[in-house]
C-alpha cells in the first residue's frame, strides 16, 4: 500500500503541474503567507494608521517652533475718515493697504507641548508594533488554513487507498461466487461498504473544497481563477525535534510579542495624554511680534522733514510708515466650563483602558502560546504512540487478510481490522502533520521567520 500511496503522490503532482500549464496557479506555503501579507486589508489600515501616527509624531515636535504669517490687503474707502498715514481728515476715495509679518512663540504652555510630544513619539511605536503584530495575526491563519488544506488531501489518499483494497475484495468475491465457490452475501457487504467509502470520499473532497476556499479568501485573491495548494514537504527530522519548555516558549514570544508592546506603547502615550490634559489648569505664556508697513493713496508724512507728502508712492510710504510691534501675555484658566475636567476625567479613563488592554494582550499572547504548545506536546505523543500502533495494526491486518481469504475469519473481522489501521493511518499523519505546523505557528510567536 505504501508503494500505492507514493504513486498517487506522484500522480497528484503530475496533474498539479498539468494544470498549472494550463492556467491554473499553484500556492506553496510561502507563496500563500507572501500573497496574503500583500493583499491582507487590515494590515493594510495598520500600515496606514502607522503613517498617520508618524506625521502626528512629527506635527508634536513642529509645535515647538514659532509660528511665521504673512500678510497683505487693499483697501478702498469711499466715505469721510481721519486718514492716520496723512494725518488728516479726508472726504475722497481712498485706496490703502498694510502688508506685514507675524510671528507667535508659546513661551509655556504647561508642559503641554512636551507631553504631547512624548505621546505621539509612544502612538508612533505602538503603530509600528500594530503592523508585527498583525503579520503574526496572518502568518498563524495562514498556518492554520494551509494546514487543514494539507490534512484533508492525505486523508483522502488515505480514503483511496481503502477504497481500492475493498474494491480489490469484492472483485474476488464475486469471481468466486460467479464460480460458485463464494458467498453472496459477502458481495452485497462489499459493495455496501464500497459505497459507503466512496460517500466518505465525496464528504473529504467536500471539506478539502470548503477548507481551500477559506484559505484562498485569507489570501485575498481573485476566487474566479483555478488555484492549487501544493502539498507540503518536510524532512523527517522536523517531527522528531523536541520541542522546548514551554516556560521557555512563553518568556520568548512575550519578549517578542509586538502586540504586547503595541498595548505597552498605547499605554505610555496615554498616560502623556492624561498629563496633557491636566496641564490646562496651568497658565500659558506666549510672545506675538509684527513687522509692517502701511500706504494710503492720501499721501503720508516724512518722519524726516515732519511735511506731508501727498504724492509719495507705494515704496516710499512703506519706508515712512514701518512699525514694530512685540506683545508678552499671560493667560491664566479660571473657569473653562468644566471642558479642561472633562478631558481629564476622558484621558483617566482612556489611561484605565489602557492598563487593561495591556494585561489583555499579554493574557492572549499567554493563551496562545498554551494552546499550540499543548496541541504539539499532544501531537508528539500521538506520533510516537502511532508509529508503533500503525506497525502493530498492519501486521494484524495483514494476518487477517490471509485469513480472510483463505476463509478462516469472517468479513466483520476482516472490516475491523481494515478500519483499524485506516484510523491509526490518519492518527498518524494528523500528528506528524500537526508537529510541524505547531512548530512554525511557535516559531512565528517567538519572532522567528
Amino acid at each position: 500500500m505504501n508503494l500505492f500511496r507514493y504513486l498517487v503522490v506522484i500522480v497528484f503532482n503530475c496533474c498539479v503541474f498539468s494544470h498549472e500549464s494550463k492556467g491554473q496557479k499553484v500556492f506553496t506555503l510561502d507563496d500563500c503567507i507572501s500573497i496574503a501579507m500583500e493583499n491582507n486589508i487590515a494590515l493594510q489600515q495598520v500600515k496606514n494608521n502607522a503613517l498617520i501616527a508618524d506625521s502626528n509624531h512629527f506635527q508634536a515636535l513642529m509645535n515647538f517652533l514659532p509660528s511665521l504669517n504673512a500678510r497683505t490687503n487693499y483697501s478702498y474707502n469711499f466715505g469721510t475718515f481721519f486718514d492716520t498715514n496723512a494725518a488728516k481728515q479726508v472726504s475722497a476715495t481712498t485706496n490703502s493697504s498694510s502688508p506685514g509679518l507675524s510671528s507667535n512663540l508659546l513661551l509655556f504652555s504647561g508642559f503641554s507641548n512636551q507631553y504631547e510630544r512624548k505621546a505621539r513619539w509612544h502612538q508612533s511605536e505602538s503603530a509600528a508594533n500594530g503592523i508585527e503584530e498583525q503579520k503574526v495575526i496572518v502568518r498563524s491563519t495562514i498556518l492554520g488554513s494551509y494546514l487543514n488544506v494539507v490534512l484533508d488531501k492525505e486523508n483522502i489518499i488515505i480514503s483511496k487507498d481503502r477504497i481500492e483494497l475493498l474494491e480489490a475484495q469484492l472483485d474476488r468475491e464475486q469471481k468466486r461466487e460467479s464460480v460458485g465457490v463464494g458467498n453472496l452475501d459477502l458481495v452485497y457487504s462489499f459493495k455496501s461498504q464500497v459505497a459507503t467509502e466512496k460517500l466518505n470520499l465525496v464528504n473529504m473532497d467536500n471539506r478539502l473544497k470548503s477548507d481551500q476556499l477559506v484559505l484562498l479568501q485569507a489570501l485575498g485573491v481573485d476566487l474566479s481563477d483555478e488555484y492549487e495548494i501544493a502539498p507540503y514537504n518536510f524532512k523527517e527530522e522536523e517531527v522528531l525535534l523536541e520541542a522546548e519548555t514551554f516556560e521557555g516558549v512563553l518568556k520568548t514570544s512575550l519578549e517578542y510579542a509586538p502586540g504586547v508592546k503595541r498595548a505597552q506603547a498605547n499605554l505610555k502615550a496615554s498616560l502623556y495624554n492624561f498629563k496633557m490634559a491636566k496641564s490646562a489648569y496651568l497658565p500659558t505664556v506666549s510672545l506675538f511680534g509684527s513687522y509692517g508697513s502701511n500706504y494710503s493713496s492720501n499721501g503720508a508724512l516724512n518722519p524726516d522733514s515732519g511735511a506731508l507728502e501727498e504724492n509719495a508712492g507705494f515704496f516710499d510710504q512703506l519706508g515712512y510708515n514701518k512699525n514694530k510691534f512685540f506683545n508678552f501675555s499671560l493667560n491664566v484658566p479660571i473657569f473653562g466650563n468644566w471642558r479642561t475636567r472633562n478631558r481629564t476625567q476622558i484621558a483617566r479613563i482612556g489611561m484605565i483602558n489602557s492598563e487593561l488592554d495591556f494585561k489583555q494582550s499579554e493574557l492572549t499572547i499567554t493563551n496562545g502560546v498554551q494552546r499550540v504548545y499543548l496541541d504539539l506536546i499532544a501531537a508528539q505523543s500521538t506520533y510516537q504512540a502511532a508509529i508503533e500502533n500503525l506497525v502493530s495494526l498492519n501486521q494484524s491486518y495483514e494476518f487477517v487478510k490471509t485469513r480472510y481469504e483463505n476463509g478462516n475469519t469472517d468479513f466483520f473481522t476482516y472490516l475491523e481490522s481494515l478500519n483499524n489501521k485506516n484510523r491509526a493511518e490518519i492518527q498518524l499523519a494528523n500528528s506528524k502533520y500537526s508537529i510541524v505546523f505547531r512548530k512554525k505557528i511557535l516559531d512565528v510567536y517567538k519572532g522567528i521567520r
